[in-house]
């Protein structure tokens, strides 16, 4: 038998998600559309994110009404990459960098991002 405590302090360890405005939903939207056109790319729905995936391998999520970390975060599995624009991801797993959208003109940059973590998740 579970006990409640036990239940709420799970509850409490979730990480905190952003709502994102119609500009950030659109953005999103693009980087969607051309990932699904990519090889054995698919996607399934999680926390007001799309988790994005090769193969059974997770390496984005990215938002659909929420995100993680900031309201213009996107998450990419980059482990041990370094880059100035990325910043670590909190919560679970390792691996988890977040990327911000700045403008429509960071869509090119995050999709060269998302480009390394599907081919580091072959």
């Amino acid at each position: 038998m579970v006990c409640f405590s036990v239940i709420i302090e799970r509850m409490a360890e979730r990480p905190k998600l952003f709502k994102i405005d119609t500009e950030m939903q659109r953005w999103c939207a693009l980087l969607e559309q051309e990932l699904l056109a990519w090889p054995d790319v698919s996607a399934k729905p999680m926390f007001g994110m799309i988790g994005i995936y090769r193969g059974k391998n997770i390496f984005a999520a990215i938002p659909r009404t929420r995100a993680a970390e900031t309201s213009r975060s996107v998450l990419i599995k980059l482990p041990n990459l370094k880059n100035k624009r990325l910043k670590r991801a909190s919560g679970p797993g390792s691996g988890w960098a977040a990327y911000e959208l700045e403008s429509e003109q960071s869509i090119n940059e995050a999709l060269r991002l998302l480009e390394r973590a599907y081919e580091m998740n072959s």
